[in-house]
Parts: structure tokens; C-alpha cells; sequence
């Protein structure tokens, strides 16, 4: 029997973010889209721009395994997970300082920003992640539930952006799971027809807020 499909250098692209806005973050709760292309809610906030390095999303896992007497393993079951995300902030504003402090350690009420650092937030979000492939497919990777993890440093020098790295754990949401991702196929017809004359640099209009 002849294997199903081929190689298609269709399915072979580089990731890159919808101009615009390519990180949302809202509280805990808020209603997530069930596709790639629904508008999202009103409470998303624009994370801005973010440093060159992209994206880096980390998986590790763990098995138990269990041996008999002569030191065979005869079984094994799954321990543990975990799954986080990196980026680095480009943008000084209030939604970022938000996501490291808290949104009640952050003000901006008189035209001047007051952070104050009661070490870091303990606020649980919801993510979108708003990302393009070759050819305008559209990949969109919802995180349902996610906790800062880790703050790198940061510096104050003329030579670098004034940026901050930060790590977020990702955490499941029964169903859910950890991520979820709604990608354009490029192997059905309705595919075909919705991805024709679609630009690479094409993206939907965000109507998330922008601070």
C-alpha cells in the first residue's frame, strides 16, 4: 500500500507575528475564541512589540518506569510536565509592568507611570498568540491558563532597548490543555479556496486593546 500524502514545501514556513499585535493577554476567565479568525474579546490587551528573538516555547516530561527483578523494564507511565513560554517585552507601558508586578502594584492615572515592586505577580491570564506562516496561513495558539514564571534581568544602557525577558508557565485547563492552536490546513480544498490570493504579510484587524 502507497503511503498517504507527500512532501510539500507549502508545509515548510518560518513563524513571524500579525503586524500590529501578536501577543494578548487578558485576566483569568475571559472567553476565548474557538478559531483563527473570530474577533477577540475586548478585556485582550496588546503586549506590543517583543524582541527579536521571537517566541520560545518550552516542553519537558518525565516517565516512571518499572523494572522486574532481573532489571528489564516491563512498564512505564507518564510523570511529570511541564510547559512554559518566553518572550521579552520591547515596550515600557502598563500592560507589561502589569504582567511582572500585578495589575494592583501598576498606575497610570496622571500621565506618569507608578510601579511599585512587591516582588513578582501571582495573577493568573489567559494568552493569544496571533502568528503567521508562508503563503498568510494564520496560527493562532490560545494558552488558557498561564502564571508568571521567572523575570530575567534587565538593563538601563544606551547601547540596548530597555526590555524585559520573562518566563510564563503554562498551566492545563482540562480539556483544554496546556495550548491550543487553530493553523490553516493547506491540504483541503475549503483550504485551497480561503488561502487564494491571500498575501503572506495579510493579517485580520485586532480589536483587542492596545495600552
Amino acid at each position: 500500500m502507497a503511503a498517504i500524502g507527500k512532501a510539500d514545501p507549502a508545509n515548510v514556513s518560518v513563524g513571524k507575528g500579525v503586524a500590529g499585535g501578536y501577543m494578548f493577554v487578558a485576566p483569568a476567565g475571559t472567553a476565548l475564541p474557538e478559531d483563527n479568525k473570530t474577533e477577540l474579546d475586548a478585556k485582550f490587551v496588546n503586549m506590543g512589540f517583543l524582541g527579536e528573538d521571537g517566541i520560545s516555547f518550552s516542553d519537558s516530561s518525565s516517565n516512571d518506569k518499572f523494572v522486574d527483578m532481573n532489571g528489564d523494564t516491563i512498564s512505564t507511565t507518564a510523570g511529570e510536565v511541564e510547559k512554559s513560554f518566553t518572550v521579552k517585552f520591547n515596550e515600557v507601558k502598563k500592560a507589561t509592568w502589569e504582567m511582572v508586578y500585578g495589575s494592583k502594584n501598576v498606575k497610570d492615572a496622571t500621565g506618569v507611570l507608578e510601579i511599585t515592586d512587591n516582588g513578582p505577580s501571582e495573577e493568573e491570564h489567559v494568552a493569544v498568540f496571533e502568528l503567521l506562516l508562508k503563503n498568510g496561513r494564520k496560527w493562532r495558539r490560545i494558552v488558557p491558563r498561564c502564571k508568571l514564571g521567572e523575570t530575567g534581568d534587565w538593563s538601563v544602557v544606551y547601547s540596548e532597548l530597555v526590555a524585559r525577558e520573562v518566563t510564563f508557565t503554562a498551566l492545563k485547563d482540562g480539556d483544554k490543555g496546556y495550548y491550543k492552536d487553530y493553523i490553516d490546513s493547506t491540504e483541503t480544498s475549503a483550504a485551497a479556496a480561503m488561502l487564494d490570493g491571500v498575501g503572506e504579510g495579510d493579517a485580520r484587524p485586532a480589536k483587542a486593546k492596545k495600552e
